[in-house]
């Protein structure tokens, strides 16, 4: 998966996997704050929401045990009187100052940090150009939401029946999946029929509906942008039928290509 994180310049860059962005959390460029987002369509987030990330906790120093005195009893006596002689300020620096209470200072001035980092990250990310995304990117996006299914009015059996007859020598557009296979279904059932009914009367059928059939599978490659002379892989027996059957199986390209616009329409 892609990920995406905010440098302290206020550009977006890309990693191709979390152990590439472990990495930059080890070496400290990314750090607990820094924005950061899973794939294209991701939220933005910090990076200590990340589970997968693992951060150095920093550990906090206790206060050094008492220490027995070392040497004879007077010159530990002397040294603690000279303790005694110290000025006011040193004693009650000594009796305020202890370790927890560095501690609750640090953490407060800490977070402070954290807080005002955040919301530096926040303010540039906001100021950053939309330019830092690639135009590859912004129209894969545009496209995944543009060209969805439920974006896009298909066409049912009877109007692309119609369509099929109205593009009857039409060999330059594109046909969409659902044109393509409504026209084939109604071609089988009208040989299904003639052959109960009519059975010698089916060359009829065959060549009224042969020009028809060839364009719209001519327009169908067009839609997954291959040229129209893949049809002609068809007269080679089994293989060069299947080459052109999967063509037409697929789906086609969104938005325009060399052959046309899209060939639905869109709500």
């Amino acid at each position: 998966m892609i990920y995406k994180f905010i440098d302290i310049n206020g550009s977006e860059i890309s990693v191709n996997s979390i152990s590439s962005l472990q990495a930059l959390v080890d070496s400290e460029t990314i750090k607990e704050n820094t924005k950061v987002k899973a794939g294209l369509r991701g939220k933005w987030t910090t990076a200590y929401n990340i589970e997968e990330l693992v951060f150095d906790k920093e550990e906090i120093e206790e206060p050094e045990e008492t220490q027995a005195p070392q040497g004879d009893i007077k010159s530990f006596i002397t040294k603690e009187e000279k303790t005694e002689e110290a000025p006011p300020e040193t004693k009650s620096e000594e009796v305020t100052t202890q370790p927890w209470q560095n501690n609750k200072v640090d953490k407060k001035s800490e977070t402070l940090v954290e807080e005002n980092d955040f919301n530096t990250e926040e303010q540039e990310l906001s100021n950053a150009p939309i330019e830092e995304k690639s135009g590859y990117e912004l129209e894969e996006e545009r496209r995944d939401k543009t060209y969805d299914d439920e974006n896009v009015i298909g066409l049912n059996f009877f109007d692309s029946v119609i369509i099929c007859f109205k593009k009857y020598f039409n060999f330059n557009d594109r046909a969409s999946l659902s044109e393509f296979w409504y026209f084939q279904l109604f071609l089988t059932i009208i040989v299904i029929l003639n052959l109960v009914i009519i059975p010698e009367l089916l060359i009829i059928p065959i060549l009224l509906f042969s020009i028809p059939s060839i364009s719209v599978t001519v327009r169908r490659l067009h839609d997954r942008n291959k040229s129209g002379l893949f049809y002609f892989w068809s007269f080679f027996p089994f293989i060069g039928s299947i080459i052109v059957l999967v063509n037409c199986l697929e789906k086609g390209t969104e938005g325009k290509n060399q052959y046309g616009e899209y060939p639905l329409k869109l709500k």
